[in-house]
């Protein structure tokens, strides 16, 4: 096994799978490391051996990485990462909004940057690498707890799926277009919309939806 890298990532080959890690969009969540210690060990370089532990449960693993910071290729012969039968967003008191299905990622403009499946959306407005979380809010002192609104009624309809379009505007908001089953930190279903725009300067007053305020011309102390 070799570690190979390039610009903000790497990536690990093992025999029977190679590991994609994108250092830029990892905000700590540190699913990886509970997970599987023996593949995934910050104290040891390479920090991540792919052939320590069985494959199957080294894929659930990198899925279970909110970000998509970890991504992996099965050299196998196994099931490569699908979409998920449901599109999800959850959005974490005083953190991101982790976004998982079938992702489309534009800019301003409608052209696309690039697809996925899993997306760690910056709300605090802080991070080195927008609009990817990357643990700037845990050092800037962001607090920004949203409330929970349940809408049975929109809970009734049929299951959010199919590819959600997500436009990226630096500095104000974060849109996305698609059904989409919104979350409380513990997957709780709150609601279920068709458009949603999230903020993503940290100032809102409509946490955690965008309500114009990266208008302003000076942010608030």
């Amino acid at each position: 096994m070799k570690e190979e890298e390039r610009p903000a990532q790497r990536l690990y080959h093992g025999k029977r799978i190679e590991v994609h890690f994108d250092k830029s969009r990892c905000n700590h969540v540190a699913e990886c490391l509970r997970r599987l210690p023996n593949v995934f060990d910050l104290t040891r370089r390479p920090w991540i051996l792919p052939d320590a532990a069985d494959v199957d449960e080294l894929a659930r693993t990198i899925e279970a990485c909110p970000t998509g910071a970890l991504h992996y290729r099965r050299l196998d012969g196994g099931p490569q990462e699908a979409a998920p039968d449901r599109n999800t967003l959850r959005i974490m008191p005083h953190g991101p909004a982790y976004l998982h299905g079938e992702l489309i990622i534009v800019d301003g403009e409608g052209h696309e940057l690039f697809r996925d499946t899993r997306m760690g959306v910056c709300r605090c407005g802080k991070s080195a690498h927008p609009p990817h979380c990357d643990g700037r809010h845990l050092y800037e002192g962001f607090r920004n707890r949203p409330e929970k609104q349940h809408d049975a009624e929109s809970l009734q309809q049929t299951p959010p799926a199919g590819p959600l379009r997500v436009t990226v505007r630096p500095g104000g908001s974060v849109r996305v277009e698609g059904a989409v089953e919104i979350q409380d930190r513990s997957g709780e279903a709150l609601a279920r919309r068709d458009r949603v725009s999230i903020c993503a300067c940290g100032r809102t007053k409509a946490s955690p939806w965008c309500d114009g305020s990266h208008r302003d011309t000076a942010p608030e102390e």
